[in-house]
């Protein structure tokens, strides 16, 4: 019995000390080395929420939810509606504008200016001779005229006195009689209105005839002058204002034509997009959010004692549970200026080292390996 006792002890013996060789080597194994720190947390990413400038109904969705998306690529798409029939008006209005500033800046024409020139010449010479009145072989054309009428009416005169008394001695026809008779109201007609116009020649230019045609004139002048001097400033000011505004309505319309197809702003995957053509959305309604697949970050949080290895743009190398063997690179951008306690109020001084600071680490995601929500260790070089 003694000699099963003291096997049974050995056995434990050598149990017991095999245990404790095991324990002692994945405590040594687990021991983090002397000349780094890890440190643990969780992989985060840059979200963004995309919307549209303008509302609308959409027309179509482009993309689904999952789906790996480049800088620049269209998730969905509005009804444009008439916005482009509105863009045309629009391109039309702007080569109106144009074409008008630059006739004003051009000025006029030199057909048009002679053009001007030669009628207030003509006014004139209108002016002009109403100021003069008739000439005096208007006048002496006038009387000869007047006298050579009044001789054919006495001459007319005589032969209807003849004619008509022959008409009651029946010796002359009806027909003599009333030929004589018209012959008669002929003359006496031509007379009066060669009576007529010599006295208006003598009597002369009315003032009102006067000074409509000094009217006329000083309005040709005027004209010609302007064609003369140019465009005025001022007009050349209101085409160009007009110009700008046209260009403003034409921007703003592309701004809306451009906001019709919603665009990932980066290379992200499509997080949330819970919208289907047919909805009516309003103006910067969040229509999507993405997440940044080259803005992935994790943070993780520094003993205060280990704070001084923890620099900004320190390059650290991370790991993840997904990819044992690889290693991925990191960069510290963040270290936060407060620090933080574990418990939140120390109680002694052997307490101050649970003090610890933020870090945010951004990690270089070019392998496109890595996903936020997974658990990564970071490891800082002492």
């Amino acid at each position: 019995m003694k000699s099963s006792f003291r096997k049974t002890l050995l056995l434990a013996i050598v149990i017991l000390m095999l245990l404790g060789a095991i324990a002692f080597w994945k405590a040594l194994s687990a021991r983090q080395p002397t000349n780094q720190i890890v440190l643990s947390g969780t992989i985060e990413a840059d979200e963004i929420h995309i919307g549209s400038k303008v509302s609308g109904r959409i027309a179509a969705v482009l993309v689904k939810e999952g789906q790996e998306v480049q800088s620049g690529q269209a998730l969905l798409r509005f009804e444009s509606y008439d916005l482009e029939a509105k863009r045309q008006d629009a391109n039309a209005a702007i080569a109106a504008a144009e074409a008008n500033l630059q006739k004003l800046q051009n000025g006029f024409r030199p057909e048009e200016i002679a053009e001007a020139k030669a009628q207030a010449e003509a006014a004139w010479m209108t002016w002009e001779a109403a100021r003069k009145g008739p000439r005096p072989q208007e006048i002496d054309a006038a009387r000869a005229d007047l006298e050579d009428a009044n001789a054919d009416y006495q001459m007319a005169k005589a032969n209807f006195a003849r004619i008509e008394q022959l008409a009651k001695d029946g010796i002359s026809s009806r027909q003599d009689f009333d030929n004589a008779k018209a012959n008669l109201d002929r003359t006496k007609g031509r007379r009066d209105a060669a009576t007529q116009k010599l006295d208006l020649l003598l009597a002369g230019t009315r003032h009102e005839d006067i000074a409509r045609a000094e009217r006329l004139y000083q309005q040709a002048a005027a004209h010609k002058q302007m064609l003369e001097r140019g465009s005025r400033k001022e007009d050349i000011a209101t085409a160009q204002a007009q110009l700008e505004r046209a260009r403003a309505a034409l921007q703003q319309l592309e701004t809306q034509v451009n906001e019709l197809a919603v665009q990932s702003p980066a290379n992200a995957f499509i997080e949330v997009l819970r919208v289907r053509p047919g909805d009516l959305i309003a103006p910067n309604a969040p229509v999507a959010t993405l997440v940044e697949v080259d803005r992935l970050w994790v943070r993780v949080y520094v003993p205060e004692p280990e704070l001084g290895f923890a620099q900004l743009g320190k390059e650290v190398s991370v790991t993840v549970d997904s990819f044992p063997q690889e290693r991925f690179k990191g960069v510290i951008e963040q270290v936060a200026a407060r620090g933080e306690f574990t418990p939140r109020n120390v109680q002694t001084r052997d307490e101050r080292t649970h003090q610890v600071f933020a870090v945010r680490v951004r990690l270089d995601n070019s392998s496109r390996k890595l996903r936020a929500g997974m658990a990564a260790d970071v490891v800082i070089h002492k």
